[in-house]
Formats: structure tokens, C-alpha cells, sequence
């Protein structure tokens, strides 16, 4: 089976009357977003632990028992600065 068509080809100018340079567009809208709250976190943290392979599971969990003391004390550390202010 053999098909022919013809193509056509169209141009399109665009033309502003004032100058812009990039990043001085105006303003948008800002959406009002939130600080993700504990439950939102752990729902997030278990949606993605069940969607890892097995063996990428066992990795995470390796690096958790590693690394996750230490990243506890900063956290610690971190919210009693943050009320001494």
C-alpha cells in the first residue's frame, strides 16, 4: 500500500511593542502551600517504601540504622535552637 500527501508548511511572526528581558515578566499568583505535617510525611515515606524493590528496601534500611542517629541528634539540636529564639 502506497500513500502520497502533500505537506505544508506555515510560519507564524510574533511581535511585542514593548521590550522584555528575562526575568522581569509581572507578577503571578502564588499558591498557598503548607508545611507537609507528620501524617502527611509518613503516608508519603510509606507510599514510597512499598513502591522499592526488595533488595533496594534492605539498602534503605541499612542506611537508615547508619546514618539515622546522627541525623536524629541535628534534628534534636536543631529544634532547641529554634526555641531558644
Amino acid at each position: 500500500m502506497t500513500t502520497t500527501g502533500t505537506a505544508t508548511s506555515t510560519t507564524i511572526t510574533v511581535t511585542s511593542t514593548t521590550a522584555t528581558r528575562t526575568g522581569k515578566n509581572g507578577r503571578m499568583a502564588r499558591m498557598k502551600i503548607r508545611r507537609a505535617g507528620a501524617v502527611t510525611m509518613a503516608l508519603t515515606v510509606w507510599d514510597v517504601w512499598h513502591r522499592l524493590p526488595p533488595r533496594q528496601r534492605r539498602w534503605v534500611f541499612k542506611q537508615a540504622r547508619k546514618h539515622g542517629p546522627r541525623l536524629a541528634k541535628q534534628v534534636i539540636v536543631i529544634q532547641r535552637n529554634r526555641r531558644k529564639r
